[in-house]
């Protein structure tokens, strides 16, 4: 690494130092050492490289877990020269199993852009209208309870424009998912009644509020027009035709592989806490998916880069980004990243103990994903570290 990007590093590592802190008395909280973690270094997975950075960029992993207290850590890079995919830490921290390149992560948020190109593709096969009122397609005994379901399309779910009240902030939903075993999966139409009685956040289409309850609606629209489930709409439109054999909707298909156990400070006590017992609606359509990092690769190839899974006109669709004012702004399912990462589209996700990134640089043909089983982590900087030593920055 040149001097440049050493001290571009520093910076990066200075920002989230904060973070850090935040999560240094974890080790004693949760029995074990970092020595655990540094020692895991000398057992990591690395594939084959054709970027000619193999060596730097397991380097810069191994850093990246150790600086920001990450229990474990996978990260792949694919540029018109290649692809490189490594490994580190742990995927567990009870039993200390190293992190391989094959483990799955629960990918949160970004299973919104798999659910995106279900809809479109329900669109092209004219089952769905995307500028027609939900109210449309919701089924019919939904349809009163939602604030202007007559008003709001379908576009306007997947833009989250619609205005509509949030779920997983009411005291309710709350109080039910701490009692709320696994074994008992939360369904969309259980998910829903929770923001009946909360106000809109907005007029239909009057500004972008990223509202989860979005992509709760969606769940129920496509389930009603399938008649099937979301899973299955999921695996027939896009797992199985791409052949992602290592991603799943949890709680709804069997569990596939090796799984990573999510980690994050539930308590606010500065101590990292497993995620592996809650259910706050884990495998809903607003981010219900378990993936690996080369699936999601090849699930942005085929997207962004083959542009084989929608038509051109769903492709024009879906990239019509809504600017927040933000220097961020958000298409059908698709996001567009601010700096670091401003040339960049694709999804990230945080949640279950989890934060995950898909990015894809279409200017130079490139391919980030980053997944970490840590969600206290500032996942755009991590990967744009990553790409300054591809980038020889």
């Amino acid at each position: 690494m040149n001097l440049k990007f050493l001290a571009l590093r520093k910076i990066l590592f200075a920002i989230v130092f904060v973070i850090s802190l935040g999560l240094a008395g974890y080790l004693v909280g949760n029995n074990i050492s970092q020595k655990v973690i540094e020692k895991s270094f000398a057992k990591q997975i690395i594939s084959t490289s054709t970027v000619g950075k193999s060596s730097q960029l397991q380097k810069l992993l191994n850093e990246i877990v150790v600086e920001e207290k990450i229990p474990g850590a996978v990260m792949y890079i694919s540029t018109p020269k290649g692809s490189w995919v490594g490994a580190s830490g742990v995927n567990s921290l009870s039993t200390k199993t190293r992190m391989k390149t094959t483990d799955g992560f629960s990918i949160a948020s970004m299973s919104k852009t798999f659910m995106a190109v279900v809809v479109l593709k329900l669109v092209e096969q004219g089952k769905i209208g995307l500028d027609r009122a939900i109210a449309t397609y919701l089924p019919r005994d939904i349809t009163p309870h939602i604030v202007n379901s007559d008003k709001i399309t379908v576009r306007q779910l997947l833009n989250h424009t619609s205005g509509v009240a949030e779920y997983l902030d009411t005291k309710e939903f709350l109080q039910a998912t701490a009692k709320r075993s696994r074994s008992q999966p939360w369904t969309a139409r259980e998910a829903i009644p929770y923001m009946y009685q909360e106000e809109p956040k907005a007029n239909p289409g009057e500004k972008f509020i990223y509202t989860d309850c979005n992509y709760i609606l969606l769940e129920l629209i496509v389930e009603n027009i399938t008649r099937g489930t979301l899973a299955q709409a999921i695996r027939s439109q896009i797992l199985k035709p791409l052949g992602l054999k290592h991603t799943f909707t949890e709680l709804r298909e069997p569990t596939i592989g090796e799984v990573a156990t999510g980690y994050g400070d539930r308590n606010k006590d500065g101590k990292l806490d497993s995620y592996a017992d809650v259910n706050d609606g884990n495998g809903l359509g607003d981010g219900g998916l378990v993936s690996t990092a080369e699936d999601l690769a090849k699930f942005a190839k085929a997207l962004f880069v083959k542009k084989s899974l929608l038509s051109s006109k769903m492709m024009k669709e879906m990239l019509k980004f809504k600017d927040n004012g933000e220097s961020y702004s958000y298409g059908l399912g698709v996001e567009r990243f601010s700096s670091p990462l401003e040339k960049a589209i694709g999804h990230s996700g945080i949640a279950y103990g989890f934060a995950t990134l898909l990015a894809y640089l279409p200017s130079e043909n490139t391919t980030i994903v980053v997944l970490l089983n840590n969600q206290n982590v500032d996942l755009k900087s991590v990967a744009r570290t990553g790409l300054e030593v591809v980038e020889n920055k």
